[in-house]
């Protein structure tokens, strides 16, 4: 019997109707993880004239659905490992799905906060697994570029939240934009009849006929004669003795994996704190309301553009010197917002900001993916997601902080921007992981 290395056989590939179909779904599930998180920022001048909310409260109501992702992210997230991605990512839209809707009936403060604890639980679990399911499924020459294409749908339902914020809130209510989110609820059965299961979590369980029956969707072209068994390659096997969270912090990588999070986190501030107090932060400078809900439109239209440059970046340059320029030119975009400049360069600023906040965020999951081998892989994107989610919780925090302080207008821009300094050492010292040869298994 031969023995076929799988690895080689997905990077191998040639782009077809199989992934295709896999990068319109984890697409679709991505725009509802920005359209989620992102309307909380569109509703927010809402519920606190409502539930008469102090800057420090509505912050702490901000924050919920963050401290959900990252519970989603270290309970959900790990437990793909071991249960798959294909379980856990449907699992994942079904729950943030339900409370997404159940936000549109919420009564006050305390059930409004639980349903976006839950949202963020189920965000928090599928987006990692997004990430891993496409790295492992995708051909080895656009594997950054796809994984970049797929998150850049978190901008577009970050616009469209923006949008249903001008359109819908002021003919149907605050309440009205979270009925659009859960129509992710209606592809449900789809998602449960063309969803695949990884090649590489079913090798982890030496199910050869689904293995061969995925790699025959993924590679059309590989059409092995006689009776074979596929493997996968010799450094993705997992070390004898090494816990999924112990592999996270062996072979050198210990400093790395905290710079990875602390980087991570650095991102997650900025793109759910500006997100999240854009909008009331322009109106406390003057702007009007309505001007100040398009500024989160724009940003979040410059974020879709600064995706789909930054992968194409990240494979030019690599993931590292992408991350390096995309913050430090999101520092200087965001601290030059505070300096109340003319329609042209404010509009200008803002699709810099969003393109590389959100840039960012995208290529520091492909970093995370390329940091760790295959058998520990979804716990360590996930488990990155998970501490950057800290990151995610003090960006609401913060800016409810600024609110209260009353700091003058140009300052509160120079605090959201000095994270950026501090994930651009963090990236820095991320070390270099030497690329892995594919390794030709001999036939047995």
């Amino acid at each position: 019997m031969r023995s076929i290395n799988a690895t080689e056989v997905v990077n191998s590939a040639r782009l077809n109707r199989f992934h295709y179909l896999l990068v319109f779904w984890c697409s679709f599930i991505m725009m509802f993880d920005g359209y989620d998180l992102v309307i909380y920022g569109s509703v927010l001048p809402h519920v606190m004239s409502q539930w008469s909310l102090t800057p420090g409260e509505a912050g702490m109501l901000g924050a919920s659905s963050m401290v959900g992702m990252m519970c989603g992210a270290v309970t959900l997230g790990t437990l793909a490992d071991r249960l798959g991605r294909r379980r856990i990512i449907l699992f994942c839209v079904a729950l943030f799905s339900v409370a997404a809707l159940a936000n549109a009936f919420a009564t006050g403060p305390t059930s409004f906060a639980t349903c976006r604890f839950l949202t963020g639980a189920g965000l928090g679990g599928v987006v990692p697994n997004l990430v891993t399911l496409l790295k492992e499924m995708s051909p080895g020459s656009c594997r950054n570029r796809l994984i970049n294409l797929m998150l850049s749908f978190f901008a577009v339902g970050g616009l469209l939240s923006g949008l249903a914020g001008i359109y819908l809130i002021p003919a149907f209510g605050w309440q009205s934009p979270f009925y659009i989110a859960g129509v992710s609820l209606l592809a449900l059965p789809l998602l449960y009849k063309t969803l695949p299961e990884s090649v590489a979590y079913l090798l982890h369980r030496d199910h050869q006929g689904e293995v061969a029956g995925v790699l025959r969707r993924i590679n059309p072209q590989h059409l092995p004669a006689g009776e074979v068994k596929y493997v996968r390659a010799p450094d993705e096997l997992g070390a004898a003795g090494h816990t999924s969270m112990g592999a996270l912090f062996g072979d050198g990588r210990a400093l790395s994996t905290l710079m990875l999070w602390l980087g991570f986190g650095m991102c997650m501030l900025m793109v759910y704190g500006l997100n999240t107090w854009l909008p009331k932060l322009m109106t406390q400078g003057g702007y009007p309301l309505g001007s100040s809900i398009v500024f989160l439109v724009v940003m979040n239209l410059g974020s879709i553009i600064g995706t789909l440059i930054s992968g194409v970046c990240a494979d030019r340059w690599g993931c590292k010197a992408t991350l390096v320029v995309f913050f430090a030119l999101a520092g200087v975009s965001i601290s030059m917002l505070g300096l109340r400049p003319d329609a042209s360069l404010l509009y200008g600023l803002l699709l810099v900001a969003g393109g590389t906040t959100v840039g960012c965020l995208s290529v520091v999951h492909t970093l995370a993916a390329d940091l760790y081998p295959t058998h520990v892989r979804a716990t360590g994107v996930s488990m990155a997601a998970a501490i950057g989610r800290c990151g995610a919780v003090a960006g609401p925090l913060l800016g409810g902080l600024l609110m209260s302080l009353g700091l003058a207008f140009e300052h509160n821009f120079m605090v959201f921007a000095l994270p950026a300094v501090v994930a651009v050492f963090a990236v820095l010292l991320v070390a270099r992981q030497p690329a892995r040869q594919i390794l030709s298994v001999p036939s047995l």
